[in-house]
């Protein structure tokens, strides 16, 4: 079944999912900063850097913070690119029942994800949808080349009821 011929996901429904997914991404900002807590702590006992000017790893992340906040954007990104390239949602997006295509109703390719995830601006860029009124596209559709369709409750549960047998 083709979805590209489905509304446009509107404002409403594309915040909505932006907050389901960032519940989500604090979670796995969590595990990776535990990842990172623990990696500092091998790289300590293994004698590649030393903690002894630091009260504990921690402060050491603090110390050397943007690394860290480059490995956050790092993780935030592959959130984004694995589950839009994989099938089209998100999992918030999951539930609001949109769902991210290229015009002709395929999935988008990784360098469309990527320009996506470059140019949404932390979600900003979905303000564009109400400059742009009627069209539906969010300013990182339009650079990217990609479209937010609404999809219908049985469209939803086909389409995850496919993607769960697969």
């Amino acid at each position: 079944m083709m979805y590209q011929d489905n509304p446009r996901a509107g404002l409403f429904r594309r915040l909505a999912a932006m907050v389901y997914d960032t519940l989500i991404l604090a979670a796995l900002w969590m595990l990776a900063m535990g990842l990172a807590l623990a990696f500092v702590a091998l790289l300590d006992k293994t004698g590649l850097i030393s903690l002894a000017a630091y009260q504990d790893e921690a402060e050491f992340i603090q110390k050397h913070a943007l690394w860290f906040q480059l490995y956050s954007l790092l993780v935030f990104g592959w959130f984004y690119l694995y589950f839009w390239v994989k099938g089209g949602q998100t999992l918030g997006m999951r539930a609001w029942r949109i769902l991210l295509l290229r015009p002709d109703g395929g999935l988008i390719s990784l360098k469309q994800a990527t320009i996506r995830v470059l140019t949404a601006f932390f979600g900003l860029g979905n303000l564009w949808v109400w400059v742009r009124w009627g069209k539906g596209l969010a300013l990182q559709d339009q650079l990217a080349g990609t479209i937010v369709v609404k999809l219908t409750k049985e469209q939803s549960k086909e389409l995850n009821l496919h993607r769960s047998a697969s």
